[in-house]
């Protein structure tokens, strides 16, 4: 018994001894506040490294070396610094090890008991969803696979005249990504019409193939060429980053297995 006793005041005699740096990286790693901080600047620099030349380009390198992980922990103590006093600092610091703050953030079973209360609302949201998807994804005219001589992958288009029904479309003569650039590729379901289609995941250099290939044909499409034929032609809205993209359209599952295993193929 004197030995539990002896081991309690120990422990809390440690923990009355840690100074308020300490107690503020510990809120820091609990919290995950480095790896935000990287991830966020990440998202930013990522596109920019294939935009920029010259002095540009070195700069990016200069602010990346900045963003080790000590020296974000050293800026995050000097913010927690200037907002936070001692107190506020314990009692943050008490808090990220009880119970409460586990089930807030890092169990997920609040966020399931309180999607539960508005079960109600999720249901009338999904059929409104449904009913809009219908009309959108069922347009008169379906586009029709496109016989083609061209190995598979992701196509700029030349000359083109704004119809995507045109059965003697140009592409460029290599395809600008191929499957040497897919790192994943699966079937899944829409979310919106239960339709099965491809997802893909691409490697790191064929995320900025496919976001250059988008950032330069914007408004026009790109042809997705499978099996010697096109099987998509997407218009293209915006520059796409972060290395994913999907194929969807009026395919049964055979045909998509098909797809998936002919894009497997490096």
């Amino acid at each position: 018994m004197k030995i539990i006793v002896a081991l309690l005041f120990f422990i809390i005699l440690s923990s009355c001894a840690q100074n308020r740096q300490e107690k503020t990286i510990a809120i820091i790693n609990k919290l995950k506040l480095v790896e935000t901080q990287q991830t966020n600047f990440k998202f930013q620099l990522e596109p920019l490294k294939y935009q920029v030349t010259g002095n540009d380009s070195v700069r990016i390198i200069e602010i990346e070396k900045r963003l080790t992980e000590k020296e974000i922990t050293k800026r995050l103590i000097n913010a927690f610094n200037e907002e936070f006093s001692d107190k506020e600092i314990n009692d943050i610091y008490k808090f990220i090890q009880t119970s409460a703050f586990e089930k807030i953030f890092n169990s997920g079973e609040i966020y399931k008991i309180i999607s539960a209360q508005f079960i109600d609302v999720d249901k009338e949201i999904k059929r409104i969803t449904e009913q809009s998807s219908e009309k959108v994804e069922n347009p008169a005219n379906k586009f029709e696979p496109i016989p083609i001589d061209k190995e598979n992958g992701f196509y700029a288009t030349v000359d083109y005249n704004y119809s995507t029904a045109d059965k003697n479309i140009k592409l460029e003569d290599k395809p600008s990504i191929t499957s040497k650039d897919i790192l994943e590729v699966k079937k899944v379901f829409s979310n919106y019409n239960n339709r099965p289609e491809i997802s893909i995941v691409f490697t790191k250099n064929g995320a900025k193939k496919f976001y250059l290939l988008t950032k330069e044909n914007i408004g026009k499409p790109i042809a997705i060429v499978i099996g010697k034929q096109i099987v998509s032609m997407p218009t293209v809205n915006s520059e796409i980053i972060g290395g994913k993209a999907s194929i969807s359209g009026d395919f049964t599952e055979d045909e998509i297995d098909e797809m998936i295993k002919l894009l497997k193929e490096k």
